[in-house]
């Protein structure tokens, strides 16, 4: 919701125990990095769930990886393959995402 209380976003996945960081990732691409809707489906799973830092196998997983390595975390390469799907309004659009990991599009005008 933003300031007014207004929908800005709503995203979910499937995942089990991991949903928490599959939604988490897409809220900080969002906000933080102002990533679009889809780039943020898209962006490499990683997190941890009270254990070592997971990073998803493939893509940019490696290097980021080896970057947490390097500020002392124990890494854990994992499949982590969300399934996150996205929908933010900005400038009274709509702006989707649907992760191409698993099946579904985005789709609009």
């Amino acid at each position: 919701f933003d300031a007014k209380g207004e929908v800005e976003a709503v995203l979910g996945s499937p995942g089990g125990s991991r949903i928490i960081l599959y939604v988490l990732k897409s809220l900080v691409a969002l906000i933080d990095w102002g990533m679009d809707a889809q780039a943020a489906a898209a962006l490499v799973n990683f997190g941890s769930r009270n254990g070592p830092f997971e990073v998803e196998h493939g893509r940019d997983g490696p290097w980021l990886a080896l970057k947490m390595r390097a500020l002392g975390h124990e890494v854990t390469p994992s499949f982590l393959v969300s399934g996150t799907h996205i929908v933010v309004r900005r400038g009274g659009r709509l702006e989707g995402g649907a992760d191409p990991r698993r099946e579904g599009v985005a789709r609009g005008e």
